[in-house]
């Protein structure tokens, strides 16, 4: 009688196993007939290897890392695609079964093989790739599974399949989840409120940590006034006044991306009296970055799903390579249209990227389908940035991760979360993130019983000064929006487009026309080519012919005119008209409420606090 509790002993529960070691090893037949035992399919990764691979083996020549990324991205994108499944792959390095970890919830069994063995195995295989000269090769490249990896089982790989089968089962039993190291801090619950007091007292615990460490000069990469709600400004000014009053250098460089460079009112907005714009750094996302290396074009692919193959270079800016001790990176966790869920990786490699990164990353999550991808802790933006992380930068500086979660209250905020890790994603980086994103989807996502058919969003002209920005009140609620209604975007401080003139100038050109025009305009302009972001973002700004977006703007006070707001595909209305047709007043909080025509709406006071969706869309977590 087989054990129902035990996952690994049935095919009643949901299972990702890999079955790992050297060639010769046995993994592809004891992975075949543990796969047949539980009901589950079986793939052998050898199956998987593009052809360049497979050639480059069959010379005897050893593969790169560089070949074996995509191999395994598109591993992993097979085993996420099955609820039960047994994959045979050799794994041999820590980093290429962490790879593989990204799946979720997978378990390993590594088969124990001594060099003698499985070179004659291997010699004796006939018309495989691998030859039997190459096995030493594999032994040197083997990393065996550590002490804290907790999802492996470790058989020696001897005896009969059945009896490895089984030994297998039994060793899987005892495996627990894989374990990331804890985070640095998690304060964080739905209903947690963490008060002035309480973020004074882990400001001075992470400046402790920061001393203890031996950090000297210290780089504090927060957003800019576009985060104003993330706490990153009193996270900021007060972990800068404990540094420098421990005698660390401190700069602070914000993560801006695209974005404009913060005035003097801007700081203001983030960090009230305590910084001011000529204490700030600047990111110059076009000429003041340092190239580090690229994601391929092949992986690039498989996390596409296809949709975009070309390399993603991986530049950042010049100031983190500058001999900092030690980088902190401040953000706030939420969902989002590119990523999936904002904060982590994204604040570097992003937010302090170059253009090609940041073009060719929003490019991706725009072809793949926002959709598929707004508030999952996963996803193909976040694959490729977290591997351009761990691979190109977590080499070269200590980063250190300060992650916020924050929920509007209908008039106020809360700091629900503060999550600290260090690392890269296998690291409490990622343990921390995983946490944070986790609380964000709890308590950002707000799931609608029914489409709504008239939403109304604010835009608080402290932060969105342009559509680039702004058109977060399209992202965020498209989702909830029935097909045939309407999306009022109340804009008072909305005066452009982009946020730079290049980008500005290709919105005005091609305006906010769906999917396919804007791939066809990327088709026919080749200044749109070479501003792929660009392109993404009128992907994301457009309802794609579903709903109606009505942006209210002040000419008279600078704001764009109609002409200009009906140039690129919306529709307009004068503010003050609409605000008073809404019986709508400056500050009012989030919730329904009726226009003065008794006309019911959904008013959205912060729509880059959070994601709108209806039940059944869903998010995961994993």
């Amino acid at each position: 009688m087989s054990d129902t509790s035990n996952p690994y002993s049935s095919s009643t529960s949901s299972v990702r196993i890999v079955v790992m070691g050297v060639a010769g090893s046995g993994k592809s037949t004891v992975a075949e007939r543990l796969a047949g035992r539980l009901g589950a399919d079986f793939l052998d990764a050898d199956d998987f290897h593009p052809a360049s691979n497979v050639a480059k083996m069959a010379a005897g020549e050893a593969l790169t890392d560089a070949d074996r990324w995509p191999w395994l991205a598109r591993l992993r994108s097979e085993l996420r695609a099955r609820d039960r499944v047994v994959l045979a792959c050799s794994a041999l390095r820590r980093s290429y079964r962490d790879e593989l970890r990204g799946a979720g919830d997978v378990r390993f069994v590594f088969l124990d093989v001594d060099p003698g063995t499985a070179t004659d195995r291997v010699a004796h295989r006939p018309d495989h790739f691998m030859g039997a000269g190459m096995v030493a090769g594999q032994f040197d490249a083997l990393e065996r599974p550590a002490a804290d990896e907790t999802d492996v089982a470790t058989l020696g790989a001897t005896g009969s399949v059945d009896e490895l089968v089984t030994q297998a089962q039994r060793g899987l039993a005892k495996t627990g989840p894989w374990r990331r190291a804890a985070p640095l801090i998690a304060d964080g619950a739905v209903d947690r409120m963490i008060g002035p007091g309480e973020l004074t007292a882990h400001i001075a615990e992470l400046a402790d940590v920061i001393e203890a460490r031996g950090a000297r000069s210290v780089l504090l990469v927060p957003p800019d006034q576009t985060r104003r709600h993330s706490q990153a400004g009193p996270l900021t000014v007060g972990l800068r006044a404990e540094l420098l009053a421990r005698g660390c250098t401190v700069g602070v460089l914000p993560a801006l991306g695209t974005h404009a460079r913060m005035s003097d009112d801007d700081a203001e907005v983030l960090f009230g009296s305590g910084l001011e714009a000529n204490d700030l750094l600047f990111h110059d996302w076009r000429a003041g970055v340092v190239r580090l290396g690229e994601i391929g074009a092949d992986e690039v692919a498989v996390a596409s799903g296809g949709r975009f193959a070309e390399p993603i270079e991986v530049a950042v800016d010049a100031e983190l390579l500058d001999g900092w001790d030690l980088v902190v990176s401040i953000g706030q966790v939420v969902p989002h249209e590119v990523i999936g869920i904002s904060g982590f990786t994204k604040n570097v490699v992003i937010g302090l990227g170059g253009a090609a990164t940041i073009h060719r990353t929003h490019f991706v999550g725009a072809v793949a389908g926002m959709e598929s991808l707004m508030g999952r802790a996963t996803g193909p933006v976040r694959d490729l940035v977290d591997g351009a992380f761990d691979r190109f930068i977590a080499p070269r500086i200590d980063v250190m991760w300060l992650l916020t979660v924050v929920e509007d209250l209908g008039g106020t905020t809360a700091l629900r979360g503060l999550f600290v890790g260090e690392g890269r994603s296998s690291d409490s980086g990622g343990a921390a993130f995983a946490a944070a994103a986790a609380l964000a989807v709890a308590v950002n996502v707000t799931v609608v019983d029914e489409p709504l058919d008239r939403v109304v969003c604010w835009l608080d002209p402290r932060e969105f000064r342009s559509t680039w920005l702004g058109n977060k009140a399209v992202y965020r609620t498209r989702m909830a929006i029935a097909d045939g209604g309407e999306l009022v975007v109340l804009a008072p401080g909305v005066r452009r487009f982009g946020e730079d003139g290049v980008v500005d100038g290709l919105i005005r050109r091609h305006g906010y026309r769906g999917t396919p025009a804007a791939l066809a305009a990327v088709d026919g302009d080749s200044d749109l080519a070479t501003n792929l972001g660009a392109a993404a973002h009128l992907i994301h700004g457009s309802s794609e012919g579903r709903f109606r977006t009505v942006y209210c703007t002040d000419p008279a006070a600078g704001g764009l005119t109609a002409e200009e707001v009906e140039s690129v595909g919306y529709e307009w209305r004068s503010l003050g008209d609409e605000l008073v047709v809404l019986a709508l007043e400056v500050g009012a909080p989030s919730g329904p409420r009726v226009d003065r025509n008794g006309q019911p709406y959904e008013f959205i006071a912060n729509p880059a606090l959070g994601l709108w969706t209806v039940t059944g869309t869903g998010t995961a977590n994993s």
